[in-house]
């Protein structure tokens, strides 16, 4: 990742990028670098702590598992921004949607030029497969994948909640119980 973002910022200086581009190789460089500087960070702070049997609270396998899932969510996110980025470098830095739209003309009865209504086209199965392959966008599979992903975070974020608030509350809630002799004087 830190060669990807010296790449970009690289790229930044050798070319006249429109702001539109300049916009998106910050948001994937800023999004790489605070990735690495801090959620890593987390995750290895929280590895440590795991590893200390005298840290309290200690955070279980299951606690890690899930923040490694939030992570890779992260990664894939930012995996997919660069992938876009190296899509439009490969393009000479041309945004594929351009404003500059091409329109098509017809002569009408008066022999005036006026726009055609465009004509929508169905792609085949196949060529919208073959265009997300080229365009870095996954297929359904991976797709469906990533949803699944995303649902057991959710859950392992639910868990985890709920465990963190029961503590909390158990922690908010002491008694103390004094035997009856001992208040006696």
């Amino acid at each position: 990742m830190e060669g990807w973002c010296q790449q970009m910022e690289q790229e930044t200086k050798d070319n006249q990028l429109t702001e539109e581009v300049l916009g998106k190789i910050r948001s994937a460089v800023g999004s790489a670098q605070l990735l690495m500087s801090q959620k890593f960070q987390q995750f290895r702070g929280l590895c440590d702590q795991n590893l200390n049997l005298s840290a309290n609270p200690r955070p279980t396998a299951q606690d890690l598992a899930g923040f490694w899932d939030l992570l890779q969510l992260s990664i894939e996110d930012i995996s997919l921004k660069f992938d876009e980025l190296y899509h439009l470098k490969s393009n000479d830095w041309q945004l594929a949607d351009s404003p500059e739209k091409k329109v098509n003309l017809k002569l009408d009865s008066a022999g005036r030029e006026e726009a055609a209504p465009p004509v929508p086209k169905k792609p085949s199965k196949a060529k919208v497969a073959a265009g997300r392959e080229k365009a870095g966008q996954p297929d359904p599979s991976t797709d469906k994948q990533r949803q699944e992903a995303r649902k057991r975070l959710m859950a392992a974020k639910r868990a985890a909640s709920v465990r963190q608030n029961s503590a909390t509350e158990s922690a908010d809630s002491i008694e103390i119980y004094v035997p009856e002799a001992q208040t006696r004087l």
